[in-house]
């Protein structure tokens, strides 16, 4: 409603066409309801809805190995257990964070820790451009 109330002033009569969604015959809340309900989407990467943490903390939803709390044989593992979004796209965090829970279904431990410094080329300055 606030938009239409927006939008119908005479400002944007230059600007404005017909109204093509929801459509002039969508006028009552109920109406509205409906076409939000019907039609709403994501138009970008949600996550962090369900949080990891222990049994006793009532606001979680899965355990440290993606086991949904109080659900036997269900893990979630994909973004929705990220504890903030990421600075880029969730794709490959996805893949990484279904890839430990699958390591987790199989047994798998974690690989041991290590303080080995990481291998830098001595020429990096040249050949890594």
């Amino acid at each position: 409603r606030l938009t239409r109330e927006i939008f119908g002033q005479s400002a944007f009569d230059p600007y404005r066409g017909k109204e093509i969604s929801p459509g002039s015959h969508v006028q009552s809340d109920e109406d509205l309801d409906a076409f939000i309900r019907d039609h709403a989407e994501s138009a970008y990467h949600p996550c962090g809805t369900c949080k990891m943490g222990r049994k006793d903390d009532p606001m979680s939803v899965v355990d440290p190995e993606c086991r949904v709390i109080g659900v036997e044989g269900l893990r979630v593992a994909d973004s929705s257990i990220f504890p903030r979004v990421t600075n880029g796209n969730l794709n490959a965090p996805s893949i990484m964070t279904g890839e430990k829970a699958a390591d987790h279904i199989l047994g798998r431990t974690s690989l041991a820790p290590s303080n080995q410094e990481p291998w830098i080329n001595p020429r990096w300055q040249v050949s890594d451009r």
